[in-house]
């Protein structure tokens, strides 16, 4: 007798159970090969490879059915490969970023299938809501896992700590067998009484010709998550896990290190790791805090949950610099004004063939009645829908609070908003404003100076006024903040401006790193159509900048004094 299973019962709760298990099988292979590349980043680079391959054999959208198994298939397309086989519909857009929004708690360590029948319940119901067609299944993913290929294939830490750990206990073996033939009874029972006496912390001590790491006299500050016995199997599978971790050392590359070891060389491999493994671990959420994962080009994948950012509603309780700069560029803001008057969208367009709206579409309805007397099934789309004229556009401006602004730079960035905010309120495109700055990986501050949801009035004034440097520049955990919440809006255009003076820095995010961290943060954005614009106020312009935002949009401008100047311009000229 055939017992359902957990999963078909699952699917089986919904009106159409086929919905479910195609976004449900969609979401648990993105979160498998999420897990897989962060893991093994070899491997990742080679399932990155294959479903660019398998993207060119999805079907094209004008071969499906309907919108409703359009929606589910470019969702598919755009979580197992990145990208889609050909333009998306704009309307689909929306229903595209919502499941992209959604289905990014499915990259975290701790998310297993219970997280995807909820992110999938959550699509089901907005899918099924936006679209009222009979939904067909699509085309399977993936197929069903053969378990025998993923035993003899994919790598794994027990086979490699296994082999990591024989020879050093062979070797102690060994070392031990032929001391004891080589020594007296009276001779052993000197050894034994010497072995009982107490050693200092950290030493090593003898044993026959080698020497041989005491573990068990390791410093307690060195012995963090390492239990009593450092070879013991499941000591050495637990660091050469942390190895692959921190360092990208696959299983079987650490195994090979060790196929002719020297006596004391794991011992002295794990004594490195153990401060490494103290320091070095994902953090824990905290109240008011977000974790975001940093890429790591000296690994060559994604370190999950690395950087905390933490949110601060900026207080100010004074407009005198806020009327300051409307005084000192009042011919600039008119101007500016005048220029972005003209950029508003009036009048009212008259939308036909709506299925409601504010009147009846006079021609829709007599073919209405047509269709009805020759037997053919009526169209029902018989309204005009008025709909005003607006743009159509959110904008995030993240801007450079670190102390390397300090002067001259934070009071023109200052000035810059001013303006700005002046020109967006005319304009009447919905803007927000974000500082960030901070202090190592689990302090990067992120200040809300004027949300999407709040008015422009004397508090956002008071609110920019009160900007001042603060401490470091870690830049990309910042841009995925911003990035989170551009994702939320609604509007059809998305961008984020951000403006700093330069460079990323931080502890442990400085050269390289911090370069190639935010280039990927922007470039992340970019997946869930997010346009962004870098504006750098670095007057020596280093070759850094074309790697950090080799996948943006960006300028220098070198005269920090003409900064309120130009991003006025720029802002005109990425938005028409």
């Amino acid at each position: 007798m055939n017992q359902t299973s957990d999963i078909e019962m699952f699917y089986n709760l919904f009106p159409n159970p086929e919905l479910a298990r195609d976004l449900t099988n969609i979401l648990e292979d993105y979160r498998i090969e999420s897990r897989l590349k962060s893991e093994y980043p070899a491997l990742g680079d080679q399932i990155s490879e294959i479903n660019i391959f398998m993207l060119s054999k999805r079907p094209f959208l004008n071969e499906l059915s309907n919108d409703k198994q359009k929606a589910v298939e470019v969702i598919g397309q755009r979580l197992i490969s990145g990208e889609t086989n050909e333009a998306v519909p704009v309307h689909l857009k929306k229903t595209i970023d919502y499941a992209l929004a959604a289905s990014r708690f499915l990259d975290r360590p701790s998310a297993d299938i219970h997280e995807v029948a909820r992110i999938a319940t959550e699509l089901y119901l907005f899918i099924d809501e936006t679209f009222k067609d009979a939904y067909q299944p699509v085309t399977p993913f993936s197929t069903v896992l053969d378990q025998s290929k993923y035993n003899q294939y994919i790598e794994n830490f027990e086979g490699a700590s296994n082999k990591t750990g024989t020879p050093a206990r062979d070797q102690q073996n060994k070392s031990a067998g032929s001391e004891s033939e080589s020594i007296s009874d009276q001779n052993e029972a000197e050894h034994q009484k010497e072995e009982n006496q107490p050693q200092s912390s950290g030493t090593r001590r003898k044993e026959g010709d080698s020497n041989i790491y005491d573990f068990n006299q390791m410093p307690i500050a060195q012995q963090t998550d390492l239990p009593a016995d450092p070879e013991s199997k499941e000591n050495v599978k637990k660091s050469v896990s942390v190895s692959f971790n921190e360092n990208g050392l696959r299983p079987k590359d650490m195994a090979s290190k060790f196929d002719s070891p020297a006596p004391d060389s794991i011992g002295d491999h794990l004594i490195h790791l153990t401060p490494f493994i103290a320091d070095k671990r994902e953090l824990e959420s905290t109240p008011g805090t977000y974790l975001y994962s940093e890429w790591g080009n000296d690994i060559g994948c994604y370190r999950i949950n690395w950087s905390r950012v933490r949110e601060h509603a900026l207080k100010g309780n004074s407009t005198k610099f806020y009327q300051a700069t409307l005084v000192k560029y009042a011919g600039l803001i008119k101007k500016v004004k005048r220029e972005f008057q003209m950029l508003r969208p009036e009048g009212l367009t008259k939308l036909k063939r709506q299925l409601d709206g504010d009147e009846i579409d006079l021609d829709s309805t007599v073919e209405y009645f047509i269709d009805r007397k020759l037997g053919i099934t009526p169209s029902e789309k018989n309204y005009i829908r008025t709909k005003k004229n607006t743009r159509d556009i959110a904008v995030s401006f993240l801007v450079d609070m670190s102390g390397s602004t300090r002067g001259s730079t934070i009071t023109l960035e200052k000035e810059s908003l001013v303006i700005m905010s002046e020109a967006l309120c005319e304009l009447g495109d919905t803007f927000s404003i974000y500082g960030f700055s901070g202090h190592t990986r689990k302090n990067v501050d992120f200040y809300i100076i004027k949300d999407f949801s709040d008015v422009y009035d004397h508090k956002t004034a008071e609110n920019i006024s009160s900007i001042e440097d603060k401490y470091s520049t870690r830049i990309g955990p910042a841009v995925r903040h911003a990035t989170t919440k551009l994702i939320q809006r609604d509007e059809k255009i998305k961008m984020l401006i951000l403006l700093s003076d330069g460079k990323p820095e931080d502890k442990e995010y400085d050269d390289s790193y911090g370069i190639e961290d935010t280039r990927m943060a922007l470039k992340e954005g970019q997946k869930y159509g997010i346009r962004p614009f870098c504006i750098t106020v670095d007057n020596k312009a280093p070759e850094y900048l074309h790697r950090m935002y080799s996948h943006s949009n960006w300028v220098v401008i070198n005269d920090v004094s003409k900064l309120p100047l130009k991003i006025t311009r720029i802002y005109k000229r990425l938005t028409t």
